[in-house]
């Protein structure tokens, strides 16, 4: 096994420089397909030499939605892509597209059957149960699942477990929209109801009110609503996406609208008709604005409608968990990358040099739009996202009232009760758990059901 010394002065070889920016996509419309080939990536000219302490890996990732969705699938590719040019000459990767997830079994067995792989990544929340059957059947394989609790995998050593996580921004774009709302009503678009997304959606519903407060909008908050709509039931698509879109914009008269779900389908709709929306996991507007979408006739739009977002930056995990399985030194471990992790200097800094908006870390905010979103809300945003390194706010701090929802449909299924007791601040363990992550605020008007 290598040493820890080993494993530093890899790092220090050129490992170490973890932030590395995302790549440009292109939209995809339509329902993905299970798609079960492994892809095989050219693989880039080795500078990187490979000690005797030291051999190459073969990883392979596993996605739920194509790689070209410019959302998460999107995000993830780009990890990948990033962290195997990281470790030139120490990584060979692979991957399988538009898995779906009662698929994932088979499709990755099946890959695991032709040929050796070191490491398997599985992106997809609905993974869970496949990784648990695969991780007991092939013991000497490294599993590395995205989105699902550690606890789910507490019994098998060799599965760990990662995250890029959002609420925090999804509280800071609620800032923004309640900042620039002018109907009042801002709205949400989510996939699925699992912890994950309902937390992000009481984050930006939290801090929608905070920004409309702020700006001594909507009755100082208390008249804004906050519309949710049922869940798509899916990761990926982008005509049920558009079609929810356009129900909040012309039954509900929302302005503003965030969401869930893999590609740019709600942004692209919200700038048609006039109204703000978000990047979710991928730089949409840089995209939009600079990438193949500059061609496209709603580039302009979109410039003007893209308030800010939420971008995950997958490269700086991907290169520690591979580096650690490269030197020997890989174990069960739970990463859960918030605001600061994974740069170098993680500490708050001066609202006049917050890097809110710029490329850092793991999780960080798109590019904030200064010519729509008011200046008093963007000091505001910079100053609670610094404060944000060091946990000094926290979203979910008391007290907080809700109601239980129904996470199939989303519908109300209890009256509006204390969620979060005055003085109380929830951590982890709350905000994952599906028997305490099971609530809308009080704010929000459900229409799942």
């Amino acid at each position: 096994m290598a040493s820890r010394r080993e494993f530093i002065k890899i790092l220090g070889a050129g490992v170490a420089g973890l932030v590395v920016g995302t790549g440009l996509g292109y939209t995809l419309r339509g329902s993905p397909q299970p798609q079960q080939t492994v892809t095989s990536p050219a693989q880039p000219a080795s500078h990187a030499q490979v000690t005797s302490k030291t051999r190459k890996i073969k990883a392979l990732w596993v996605y739920v939605g194509p790689i070209g969705d410019y959302g998460w699938t999107h995000a993830h590719n780009q990890g990948r892509v990033n962290a195997e040019k990281k470790l030139q000459g120490m990584v060979e990767t692979k991957y399988l597209e538009k898995v779906a997830e009662d698929q994932a079994y088979p499709a990755v067995k099946q890959a695991l059957e032709q040929e050796h792989f070191d490491v398997v990544f599985a992106t997809s929340f609905g993974f869970m149960d496949a990784v648990k059957r695969l991780a007991r059947e092939y013991p000497d394989v490294m599993f590395y699942h995205c989105s699902g609790p550690w606890e789910a995998f507490q019994d098998l050593p060799n599965v760990a477990t990662y995250f890029s996580e959002f609420y925090q921004l999804y509280y800071l774009n609620g800032i923004a929209a309640g900042a620039v709302t002018e109907t009042c009503k801002v709205g949400y678009v989510p996939a699925f109801l699992i912890p994950e997304v309902v937390r992000h959606i009481n984050a930006y519903a939290l801090g929608a009110v905070h920004g409309a407060k702020l700006m001594g909008k909507c009755g100082g908050g208390k008249n804004l609503e906050i519309y949710v709509t049922a869940p798509l039931r899916s990761w990926f698509n982008p005509d049920k996406a558009r079609q929810y879109t356009e129900t909040l914009i012309n039954q509900y008269k929302v302005d503003v609208i965030a969401f869930t779900e893999d590609s740019t389908a709600v942004l692209e709709t919200a700038a048609e008709y006039g109204v703000y929306s978000f990047s979710h996991y991928s730089n949409m507007l840089d995209y939009f604005v600079h990438g193949k979408g500059a061609e496209t006739e709603i580039a302009k739009k979109i410039a003007r409608a893209h308030l800010t977002g939420q971008i995950a930056d997958w490269t700086p995990i991907y290169v520690y968990l591979l580096t650690k399985k490269i030197t020997g030194v890989a174990e069960k471990e739970d990463i859960w990358a918030r605001v600061g992790d994974f740069v170098p200097i993680r500490w708050r800094r001066p609202v006049a040099q917050s890097t809110a908006g710029k490329r850092e870390g793991a999780a960080y905010l798109a590019p904030l739009n200064t010519e729509v979103i008011p200046a008093k809300a963007v000091e505001e945003i910079k100053k609670l996202y610094e404060d944000m390194k060091e946990l000094l706010f926290e979203p979910f701090t008391g007290p907080i009232r809700g109601y239980t929802i129904d996470p199939a449909s989303g519908k109300q299924a209890g009256d509006v009760e204390e969620k979060v007791p005055a003085g109380v601040r929830w951590g982890r363990n709350e905000l994952w758990s599906e028997k305490s992550m099971n609530w809308f605020y009080e704010k929000i008007i459900t229409l799942g059901g």
